[in-house]
């Protein structure tokens, strides 16, 4: 299958200065993996005629320039001008857009100003690509051997403009291509453990990429022959497959999800540091009522107390955040709620509230299950609060999905099961080592 070279634009001050993070080019990168599309190059730039006429000209070896944003009616949505410039033609308006603009601004019962006029002008000469979401039309220059896309900013429109008029969009990629993604072990420590596997993959054709996205790590296959490819993947699975979490484009949540509706399971949360954050993760994949009981957010002692029965004496003795509060926490979060399995976490998340003996980042873990209660404690040294925050809320989704696939619970130094009456005793487990 032809490949279609690919370089994309993305044009804003917004991006440059740290308000919004680019979801344009990261959304056209991972449709590429199922698409007969190479993207070669990615470039930022400001509000600036100049700046996007120079890096237009730069993109030009692409068969295909994608340029995001700047197409709104306000002052500093410069790029159709720039287009314009680039192109050697004048901006001229388009009576049919204008009707469209118009028309769909008294749909919306919303005030038409002079200002959104700017959406219907088009540099001399292009083609105009019509739009059935948001506001703005997008249009296509053609310059040399290059075509040039110009598609609104705001992803979710940007998206529909990219699947509806890219060349291929409807074309599937018949190389081989596999995401595998994993939690658990750093990037060097997966990377060593593969061993020749990046070697061999090499020598047969097959591209292999890492990408560290905080807390999980993908693993990129790709490649012509698809026999090869797959028993890569094969020998990935056997050499690492115990930390994976999430592949292709189900995530880590809706694997979960999948697993406990596979057995007919449910589950709830007691969070204390992560303050929802976990039950929200839990929830994020459609059709997440079919297995979410309910969520305690028990961040104050007497809330572990009233709501979960956790023991006085218990808090008194051990801390909030120690082995022993987490599991009377998920037990009586599981006892309540009558779900199959319950996760708890609690945990110093920071800046403050560390001491030498609990360090900030000393999180404890406990999930409730029909044979017991399982416990862990990990330390996310170094971290700040989003991350210890992250971090733990993977963490607690991992212990259940290793759970529910029978797998990693004693390698991964997990403590328990403990019985019913182990946990309101207040358990003695020895979690220093971790």
């Amino acid at each position: 299958m032809t490949m279609t070279t690919i370089a994309i634009l993305c044009v804003g001050d917004e991006l440059l200065d740290g308000r919004i993070s680019d979801q344009n080019a990261r959304h056209l990168t991972a449709a590429s993996q199922n698409r007969p599309w190479k993207i070669v190059e990615i470039r930022t730039v400001g509000d600036d005629q100049q700046q996007i006429c120079d890096a237009l000209r730069a993109l030009g070896a692409a068969q295909v320039v994608v340029v995001s944003g700047g197409l709104g009616p306000t002052d500093d949505d410069v790029t159709r001008r720039a287009a314009a410039r680039f192109g050697g033609v004048n901006l001229v308006e388009d009576p049919s857009v204008l009707k469209q603009l118009k028309r769909r601004f008294a749909d919306r019962k919303r005030t038409f100003s002079e200002n959104n006029r700017r959406q219907a002008q088009f540099p001399q000469h292009c083609t105009i690509l019509p739009t059935e979401v948001g506001t703005a039309a997008g249009f296509r220059m053609k310059r040399d051997d290059t075509d040039y896309y110009f598609f609104p900013g705001v992803p979710s429109e940007f998206r529909w403009f990219t699947d509806t008029y890219l060349p291929g969009a409807t074309e599937a990629n018949q190389q081989y291509r596999k995401r595998l993604f994993f939690f658990g072990r750093g990037e060097s420590d997966l990377e060593s453990a593969l061993g020749d596997i990046p070697r061999r993959a090499e020598e047969q054709g097959i591209k292999i990429g890492f990408r560290a996205d905080l807390p999980l790590l993908e693993i990129a296959l790709s490649g012509d022959d698809e026999d090869d490819g797959r028993y890569l993947e094969r020998r990935i699975r056997a050499t690492i497959g115990p930390w994976l979490v999430a592949e292709d484009d189900e995530s880590f949540s809706a694997r979960t999800g999948r697993r406990l509706i596979e057995d007919s399971a449910t589950v709830c949360v007691a969070e204390s540091c992560t303050a929802g954050l976990l039950g929200a993760k839990l929830t994020e994949a459609s059709g997440s009522s079919r297995y979410f009981e309910e969520g305690y957010l028990t961040y104050a002692n007497r809330a572990k107390e009233r709501l979960l029965g956790v023991d006085t004496d218990i808090l008194e003795s051990h801390g909030a955040v120690s082995p022993q509060v987490a599991a009377q926490m998920a037990l009586g979060a599981r006892e309540r709620s009558g779900a199959t399995y319950a996760l708890a976490v609690s945990g110093i998340a920071g800046p403050t509230g560390g001491t030498p003996q609990k360090p900030v980042g000393t999180v404890d873990f406990a999930l409730a299950t029909p044979e017991g209660v399982l416990v862990r404690r990990d330390h996310y040294l170094g971290r700040n609060r989003h991350q210890v925050r992250l971090l733990s809320v993977h963490r607690a989704l991992a212990l259940l999905l290793w759970r529910l696939e029978d797998r990693l619970i004693g390698e991964h130094r997990v403590y328990g099961p403990f019985d019913d009456d182990e946990v309101r005793q207040g358990i003695d487990v020895d979690v220093t080592s971790h």
